[in-house]
Protein backbone atom coordinates (compact mmCIF):
# COMPACT_ATOMS: atom_id res chain seq x y z
CA UNK A 1 0.00 0.00 0.00
CA UNK A 2 1.13 3.42 -0.81
CA UNK A 3 1.12 6.12 1.50
CA UNK A 4 -2.30 8.14 1.45
CA UNK A 5 -2.64 11.60 1.64
CA UNK A 6 -4.16 13.77 4.77
CA UNK A 7 -7.05 15.17 2.80
CA UNK A 8 -10.84 14.93 2.94
CA UNK A 9 -12.94 13.05 0.41
CA UNK A 10 -14.08 15.79 -1.43
CA UNK A 11 -10.54 16.99 -1.67
CA UNK A 12 -9.51 13.34 -2.95
CA UNK A 13 -12.68 13.76 -6.03
CA UNK A 14 -14.74 11.79 -3.70
CA UNK A 15 -18.69 12.81 -2.89
CA UNK A 16 -19.05 13.27 0.83
CA UNK A 17 -21.61 11.87 2.43
CA UNK A 18 -23.46 10.57 5.97
CA UNK A 19 -24.29 7.73 6.38
CA UNK A 20 -27.84 6.36 7.48
CA UNK A 21 -28.82 7.08 11.08
CA UNK A 22 -28.83 3.12 12.04
CA UNK A 23 -24.99 3.37 10.50
CA UNK A 24 -23.63 6.92 12.22
CA UNK A 25 -22.62 4.73 15.59
CA UNK A 26 -20.73 2.37 12.97
CA UNK A 27 -18.85 4.69 11.27
CA UNK A 28 -17.82 6.12 14.62
CA UNK A 29 -16.11 3.30 15.79
CA UNK A 30 -14.68 2.69 12.45
CA UNK A 31 -13.03 6.09 12.56
CA UNK A 32 -12.22 5.80 16.50
CA UNK A 33 -10.19 2.52 15.30
CA UNK A 34 -8.44 3.54 12.62
CA UNK A 35 -7.35 6.89 13.98
CA UNK A 36 -4.27 6.00 15.72
CA UNK A 37 -3.22 5.02 12.25
CA UNK A 38 -4.71 7.81 10.28
CA UNK A 39 -3.30 10.82 12.49
CA UNK A 40 -0.07 9.01 12.71
CA UNK A 41 0.21 9.47 8.81
CA UNK A 42 -1.21 13.53 9.32
CA UNK A 43 -5.16 12.93 9.30
CA UNK A 44 -7.05 15.14 11.40
CA UNK A 45 -10.21 14.45 13.62
CA UNK A 46 -12.23 15.99 10.84
CA UNK A 47 -10.64 14.35 7.87
CA UNK A 48 -10.84 10.95 9.92
CA UNK A 49 -14.38 11.40 10.86
CA UNK A 50 -15.53 12.50 7.34
CA UNK A 51 -13.70 9.79 5.62
CA UNK A 52 -15.64 6.91 8.03
CA UNK A 53 -19.08 8.83 7.16
CA UNK A 54 -18.49 8.27 3.66
CA UNK A 55 -16.80 4.95 3.57
CA UNK A 56 -19.69 3.73 5.84
CA UNK A 57 -22.04 5.48 3.22
CA UNK A 58 -21.13 3.83 0.83
CA UNK A 59 -19.64 0.58 1.61
CA UNK A 60 -22.28 -0.35 4.83
CA UNK A 61 -19.43 -1.80 7.42
CA UNK A 62 -16.00 -3.05 7.48
CA UNK A 63 -12.32 -3.07 9.33
CA UNK A 64 -9.58 -0.08 9.58
CA UNK A 65 -7.35 -1.85 7.11
CA UNK A 66 -10.47 -2.65 4.16
CA UNK A 67 -10.89 1.01 5.25
CA UNK A 68 -7.97 2.46 4.94
CA UNK A 69 -7.31 0.58 1.51
CA UNK A 70 -10.30 2.03 0.07
CA UNK A 71 -9.72 5.78 1.34
CA UNK A 72 -6.10 4.74 -0.58
CA UNK A 73 -8.05 3.22 -4.19
CA UNK A 74 -10.02 6.45 -3.98
CA UNK A 75 -7.34 8.90 -4.05
CA UNK A 76 -5.95 7.08 -6.69
CA UNK A 77 -8.97 6.85 -9.08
Amino acid sequence: MRDIEPERPKDAGVEEDTPPTMQIEGARVLADDARPLLEGKGFSEDQIRRWADTYISEVGSGDVRSFIDWIDRRERS
